[in-house]
């Protein structure tokens, strides 16, 4: 139990996040947006129409059969007479304790599944709000980088109108000045349109969600631990895994159910009956047996093969999550250091186009030049920019599969309080 608790501590420690980073939404928005997720609110309704499911199989679907008869008795022998007679009856099929311990077990294995159901689309929802919100952020982060080259475009062409004034340059260099100018405000204005969209697209399935960015993006930081520690805390809090194995469960409860159906079902009920015209009366006890068909059989053996597909099942979930988990912390470490290469190459090319720019302005190179080492430039920064916004996605992916980035386990413990 000390290794179990030494090793959950470390994992908190390795895994942690913190309270609230600029770059990510708020952590009770976030999660106040996941809840009222479409899917997270289907989730929400199957769980309370499960429980209420639940309660008619555990109170038991044995109901009460109320009987009436009426008959004419004629008699043909001396002396003959007719005489009116009625009977009325009330059954119940009696469920046996074993049955009932059955239905029970499958009523919270229904419940069990519905739960899991939901926290898996609360996870699914976050893992949604998580790719959204850095699309968005992939394009909203450009508007900086775009503001910055539109200002040196604008002072390049500064700078050849006042060499065409000095004479040291042809007038034809403006054209091309005025023209990279132009290309820069489309790209700009192209780039602003594209983040509209993806902001649209994130508001229309989470508008309550606040989407704002201060332009800032840290610096993003390589996963702490390995990739085998992460993939146990990943599988210690998956929902996909949780709700495969609560499907296993609940059909390996419907085949102890479907079993203790193979047996009679019993039924006991009393009656009256007036015959004779009144002159005689009788109460008495009945008691009926249903006996089962081949039906009953098929049925359980049906669930059973059910069920086992189902616990293989959730084993090959398992082995693919362990597996996608390893991928997505290497992946995760190899994106930062894919950024550091683009901002270091960035960093060059910037320094390449200064240079350039400053040459020209000095009467040395050529315009030509100066403009492909901006465009450069420009790219150079927007990969690494891209890069940035990849790496810092993969790390928030890492913390939210662990359950360290919002409270994706709220819900459902809130949903669980059921009676």
């Amino acid at each position: 139990m000390n290794a179990m608790r030494t090793l959950a501590l470390a994992l908190a420690l390795a895994f942690a996040a913190p309270a609230h980073a600029g770059h990510l939404p708020d952590p009770k928005a976030a999660e106040a947006a996941m809840l009222e997720s479409a899917t997270v609110m289907q989730a929400r309704g199957d769980l309370a129409a499960q429980g209420l499911r639940s309660q008619g199989l555990q109170h038991g679907f044995e109901e009460w059969t109320v009987g009436a008869e009426l008959a004419q008795r004629r008699i043909q022998t001396v002396p003959r007479d007719n005489e009116g007679e009625w009977a009325v009856s009330v059954a119940r099929a009696v469920r046996l304790p074993a049955r009932a311990a059955a239905d029970r077990a499958l009523a919270g294995a229904r419940i069990a599944y519905a739960e899991a159901n939901l926290g898996e689309a609360v996870h699914e929802s976050g893992r949604r709000l998580l790719t959204l919100w850095f699309d968005w952020l992939a394009e909203a982060g450009q508007a900086p980088l775009w503001e910055e080259q539109l200002a040196t475009a604008a002072r390049q062409l500064e700078v050849v109108e006042s060499r065409i004034r000095l004479g040291e340059a042809p007038r034809a260099e403006r054209v091309n000045a005025e023209a990279a100018l132009a290309q820069v405000r489309l790209q700009q204005q192209q780039a602003a349109t594209r983040a509209q969209q993806v902001r649209a697209r994130l508001r229309a399935e989470y508008p309550a969600l606040a989407v704002a960015f201060d332009g800032v993006l840290p610096a993003p930081q390589a996963p702490q631990g390995d990739a085998d520690a992460y993939a146990d805390a990943v599988l210690a809090h998956n929902h996909e895994l949780a709700r495969a194995r609560r499907h296993a469960d609940v059909l390996q409860a419907e085949t102890r159910q479907l079993a203790q159906r193979r047996g009679v079902d019993p039924s006991v009920g009393v009656f009256y009956r007036n015959e004779a015209g009144g002159d005689e009366r009788v109460l008495g006890l009945n008691l009926g047996l249903t006996l089962p068909g081949a039906a009953r059989r098929f049925e359980e053996q049906a669930a059973a093969q059910s069920s086992t597909t189902a616990q293989l099942a959730a084993q090959r979930i398992e082995q693919r999550l362990r597996t996608e988990a390893r991928a997505d912390f290497e992946t995760a470490r190899a994106q930062v250091g894919n950024w550091q290469r683009a901002d270091q190459a960035a960093q060059a090319l910037d320094e390449a186009a200064r240079l350039a720019a400053r040459a020209y302005s000095l009467g040395e190179g050529s315009l030509d030049q100066v403009l492909l080492t901006q465009r450069l430039a420009l790219e150079g920064r927007l990969q690494a920019r891209l890069a940035q916004v990849g790496a810092l996605a993969a790390d928030a992916r890492l913390k939210l599969d662990t359950h360290q980035l919002w409270a994706l386990d709220v819900a459902v413990e809130m949903e669980g309080q059921h009676p």
